[in-house]
């Protein structure tokens, strides 16, 4: 599959306008496009387009080369519209730039399309040999928000949700509640095999951060964009559905192409979980209750 550059230190640029006239851009404008807890955004026009650029004040192998190799594999699988990257790279002051195709994004996504697109993205053979093969995981490890995210390639889907998912989120967060909960969850669930007891868990291509602020209607359908991606449990995507917005329409039509299992609902708990702690290592506060809260439900 065809890749975006890596980054080389012959063609270091300091920043996305800079690359963009040393390799045949005519920058016109730029506007800021605000930010994120990690990450600036602004948009540039050019005379060969419009393109959306993030930076942050930390090295591209850190913060943008999981995402653009995300995007791409997110691209490969087809179903969802993905905005195309075309090159990341260092900044030289120890930050780093991602550069992609702007969307025409605006107006409401239609929820029906998009369910059924996202059930084809998970349905779709993956494109790593790896994950081919049947393993979980990715070939860089990313980003989950601003928390480092472990994608180390791993045989069987609930020793990477237990070593390399919840595990190092309970580790992180530091509670002393929270990880006597855990081992508590893990004991009594046979180190979470109990939970799988209804399925035979294959590799789907995963966005990893799905919620209403990551996808968008476009005049090409609902594109997804700041992904945590990874292969994994097709279920994990709905990770933050407490947040995402998905409809009826949404949920019907993704059913249409993957029926739900029969312990759908508790394992969701499960993937919550992640998220709802990651949160809490992220900015503290009643997140940490609520962890404790949906470990105890799988209990």
């Amino acid at each position: 599959q065809p890749r975006p550059k890596k980054p080389r230190a012959t063609m270091l640029r300091s920043n996305a306008v800079d690359w963009l006239e040393a390799n045949g851009y005519e920058v016109a404008s730029k506007q800021g496009r605000g930010g994120s807890g990690w990450a600036s955004f602004q948009t540039l026009q050019t005379d060969k387009g419009a393109f959306f650029v993030k930076t942050a004040r930390r090295p591209a192998a850190a913060m943008f080369e999981g995402e653009a190799l995300g995007l791409e594999a997110l691209r490969a699988a087809g179903g969802v519209c993905v905005p195309k990257v075309l090159h990341y790279d260092d900044d030289g002051n120890g930050g780093s730039y991602l550069i992609m195709d702007k969307l025409n994004m605006g107006g409401r996504p239609n929820m029906k399309e998009f369910g059924r697109a996202l059930a084809l993205m998970h349905m779709a053979e993956p494109a790593h040999p790896e994950a081919k093969a049947g393993k979980f995981g990715f070939e860089v490890d990313n980003t989950i928000g601003g928390t480092p995210q472990r994608n180390t390639w791993t045989e069987d889907w609930v020793t990477f949700v237990r070593e390399h998912r919840l595990g190092p989120q309970v580790q992180m967060a530091g509670s002393t509640e929270l990880k006597k909960t855990w081992d508590k969850v893990l004991k009594e669930t046979d180190g979470l095999k109990a939970l799988f007891s209804d399925i035979d868990v294959k590799p789907s291509i995963l966005h990893g951060d799905l919620w209403s602020g990551n996808y968008e209607g476009t005049p090409d359908g609902v594109a997804i964009f700041d992904p945590a991606t990874y292969y994994g449990h097709h279920e994990a995507e709905f990770g933050m559905s407490w947040c995402a917005g998905f409809t009826r329409d949404f949920w019907s039509a993704y059913r249409e192409v993957i029926p739900e299992a029969p312990l759908f609902s508790k394992r969701a708990k499960l993937y919550e979980a992640y998220h709802i702690i990651n949160h809490y290592n992220l900015f503290g506060g009643g997140y940490l209750y609520q962890g404790v809260g949906l470990l105890e439900a799988l209990l």
